[in-house]
């Protein structure tokens, strides 16, 4: 039996980390909109009452209140995050190709932004919830930012590690 070579192997890790990220954004768009509000609604709790004083001596209605002006920020900020992971993710895939950087950083953002085309439309047959195309044009915007720290982090270190090398030999 022949076993895959270590680059196969690599490959078939990261390639894995990409389906399961777009497998979990999957699931949380599957969300009808009352469990994802739900969701939104107590992690804002969580962290509200860590950083505003006193939320947790207030009415219900005052804390109900404090959540929803924060709702809007932190979904679509979640978007960003969540596409930011599979720029990271994919762009780190394919690093593995010899491919040129051009291409690559194409590669990987036609990927995100597809999927976020893909996760809206599916968005509109989930009770409650609409596909709306600010959300692709904020999912790209994360992606493009995770894309762009992978290929930032990839040119330090392999400009640090030339330079290593060049110490070495001289």
């Amino acid at each position: 039996m022949n076993l895959p070579t270590k680059p196969s192997r690599i490959r078939f890790v990261l390639w894995t980390a990409v389906v399961l990220w777009m497998v979990l954004i999957f699931c949380l768009s599957a969300q009808e909109a009352a469990q994802s509000s739900a969701l939104s609604g107590s992690t804002i709790k969580q962290v509200a009452a860590v950083i505003h004083p006193g939320f947790r001596e207030m009415s219900v209605e005052q804390q109900n209140g404090i959540v929803e002006s924060y709702q809007y920020a932190v979904r679509k900020t979640a978007h960003t995050l969540a596409y930011l992971v599979l720029g990271v993710l994919c762009m780190t895939a394919l690093f593995q190709y010899p491919v040129r950087r051009g291409l690559r950083f194409a590669a990987a953002l036609a990927v995100c932004v597809g999927y976020a085309g893909t996760d809206e439309v599916h968005q509109l047959f989930v009770p409650g919830r609409s596909g709306q195309l600010t959300d692709v044009c904020i999912d790209a915007c994360g992606a493009a930012l995770g894309i762009c720290a992978v290929m930032l982090i990839h040119r330090i270190w392999s400009s640090r590690r030339t330079r290593t090398q060049t110490n070495i030999k001289t």
